[in-house]
């Protein structure tokens, strides 16, 4: 059940560039829910408004080692990674986004800097932001944590409509697409640039391990330096506001990376048809209790394997399991499965190996 390390990345490796012999499977254990995932933040970060100074790194530490330890356990192909903590809006903050924590809830939130939509700038990007400073903060401590056990990968980088979401609130952000179209349009560029600004400085900070780079939530390691992004917000939007305003963001801050991935949710909109024709090198589509089946998804799967790796996180039904397995190309293809216990991801992984050895 415990696959050698070198073993591990060599099958990642192969999947990334679409020649693994058979699918790759993994499991998620925890929660999913940051503040609850990591019972080191309720020791110094309060319920309600969060500053810098109120991360405290060594906080996080322990949480990683028990977080290393129940995933060994559980075993499968994947790569579990330490990271600055995911459950705090690190883009968003540095561009000015109040930080909101809901210890009962177990997310944060943001809320819209005050001002911006009377003057919607995006500041320049600095490596000196006190939010920046802290999340780079983190990589020393966890290097010298991990003391080579784990990789410590990247963090948590949400994508251009993301971020439109964030600085001007809700739902309005849409509505400034009908009203202010240039507007939100010279913000995407800004966004863009600032985007890439701070995934290249995350990423000169971010030590190799076993030749590639880990990831925050979905213990997908990859090959050389790969940044991950995601577009959750662009659910919201119409194929037309997608290309006009998104799209062309998405395309810069793909090509100034060697390898992306992007991070999408099942909605009315998914929009597969522009990222399959993208250098964004693996495309990440979650699976979610009471969304889409993988039946229905079927098609989203087969148009980004036909060009790009898949990788399907999902707190999936064995019947969803057996559908993918049994549906859809293997080659490039990755499952991350949410798993009860190590002895609920044992269960899975004897069935799903005995089939393919």
């Amino acid at each position: 059940m415990r696959i050698p390390i070198a073993e591990r990345t060599d099958r990642l490796t192969r999947w990334f560039q679409r020649q693994n012999e058979r699918p790759l499977l993994g499991f998620y254990l925890d929660s999913q829910y940051p503040l609850h995932r990591f019972p080191g933040s309720q020791k110094h970060l309060p319920h309600g408004y969060v500053r810098p100074e109120d991360v405290v790194v060594a906080d996080y530490l322990a949480d990683c080692d028990r977080l290393y330890e129940l995933y060994d356990q559980a075993g499968g192909d994947l790569v579990w990674s330490a990271a600055p903590f995911w459950g705090l809006p690190w883009t968003e903050a540095s561009l000015g986004c109040p930080v909101v924590a809901d210890h009962y809830t177990g997310s944060t939130r943001t809320q819209p800097p005050p001002g911006f939509a009377d003057n919607p700038i995006v500041p320049e990007f600095s490596a000196e932001n006190p939010w920046v400073q802290k999340m780079l903060a983190f990589f020393p401590a966890l290097v010298q944590h991990s003391a080579g056990r784990y990789p410590v990968g990247v963090t948590l980088m949400r994508g251009i409509s993301d971020l439109l979401s964030a600085l001007y609130g809700g739902e309005q952000f849409i509505l400034r697409m009908y009203d202010a179209p240039d507007e939100v349009q010279s913000v995407a560029e800004g966004l863009a640039e600032y985007w890439i600004a701070f995934g290249k400085c995350l990423l000169s900070h971010v030590p190799l391990f076993h030749g590639g780079t880990g990831a925050f939530f979905y213990s997908v390691w990859c090959p050389g330096k790969t940044i991950w992004t995601q577009e959750d917000a662009a659910a919201l939007l119409s194929p037309h506001f997608y290309e006009q305003f998104i799209y062309p963001s998405v395309c810069r801050v793909a090509d100034a990376f060697d390898r992306t991935v992007m991070h999408l949710h099942p909605s009315q909109f998914i929009p597969t048809d522009y990222l399959v024709n993208t250098n964004i090198n693996v495309i990440e589509l979650h699976m979610e209790t009471g969304g889409p089946s993988a039946e229905e998804l079927h098609e989203h799967h087969i148009r980004v394997l036909a060009h790009k790796p898949l990788f399907i996180w999902g707190d999936m039904t064995q019947t969803d399991l057996d559908y993918i397995l049994s549906r859809l190309p293997h080659k490039g293809l990755a499952i991350n499965m949410v798993a009860d216990s190590p002895q609920s991801a044992h269960q899975i992984w004897e069935k799903f190996i005995t089939k393919y050895t």
